[in-house]
């Protein structure tokens, strides 16, 4: 008599994903949906790119403040026997007078010291820094001392005429070269603070490996790439964290069938 083979089981395959994920390397921190501008701020004045893009900046503000006009004069023209209305005087740097002189003179010492804090040999670039940032106060005090005339006297009209005119009959108002002058020396101003921290031996530094100036020309330190992390830069001694976990890759069937006889 022949057996009848018994009904096959179904096998049991737990298809269910496993909870556990086999990650390497540190946790990754959780990331905010929201804007950190603290951490964007410090990033951005981290960056050493920072430095050059406000050096350019600086010097399309000082550009832009010496074509520009620094005063804008409104007068009634029938105040003296006109009758074309209103009239618009502009003041350009040239009518400063030693204001101006002073302002011009400061751009001349201000350009060098950033060119050689930022391009200079290096073991003189901290003492170029200090000068241009000296130079870059007396300058900014220079513009304010501008600015507050320009708000209370015009610079078209001579002292000689003024007693002849009422204040209600002139209006003043800053132009376009006052605020491109304000924003030339605060752009120099930072781009000098900022070189500090990217300079050898700053406090920014601080941890980070020294590295000579035969090894890293100065034309390299205000690359406009970011530094590519190397092997030598990672973290030595750090373990992996590794989880391991159990699976179910094979399943036996639950009759005998899979055992010798």
């Amino acid at each position: 008599m022949v057996a009848m083979p018994s009904q096959q089981q179904p096998v049991d395959i737990d298809v269910t994903p496993s909870g556990t994920v086999v990650e390497f390397g540190p946790e990754q921190p959780d990331r905010h949906r929201r804007w950190d501008f603290s951490a964007l701020g410090r990033e951005l004045l981290a960056d050493r790119r920072t430095v050059p893009v406000a050096a350019a900046l600086a010097a399309l503000a000082a550009l832009v403040s010496m074509l520009s006009e620094w005063q804008v004069t409104t007068i009634d023209a029938g105040t003296i026997g006109s009758d074309s209305g209103e009239r618009l005087l502009a003041s350009g740097i040239d009518d400063l007078g030693a204001l101006g002189v002073g302002y011009v003179l400061g751009l001349f010492l201000i350009v060098p010291s950033v060119v050689l804090t930022l391009f200079g040999p290096p073991s003189s670039r901290r003492t170029f820094r200090l000068a241009g940032l000296s130079v870059a106060g007396t300058v900014f005090g220079v513009v304010l001392a501008a600015a507050a005339r320009a708000s209370s006297q015009s610079y078209v009209i001579d002292p000689v005429y003024r007693i002849a005119l009422d204040d209600a009959e002139t209006t003043l108002a800053y132009g376009r070269g006052l605020w491109c002058a304000l924003a030339a020396v605060l752009f120099a101003s930072a781009s000098l603070y900022l070189a500090g921290r990217h300079l050898p031996g700053s406090p920014a530094a601080e941890g980070a490996p020294q590295e000579t100036t035969a090894e890293v020309p100065p034309e390299a330190t205000w690359s406009w790439r970011r530094p590519s992390a190397g092997r030598d830069d990672l973290p030595e001694g750090e373990a992996l964290d590794l989880t391991v976990s159990p699976s179910q890759p094979f399943t036996s069937l639950h009759d005998d069938r899979d055992r010798p006889s």
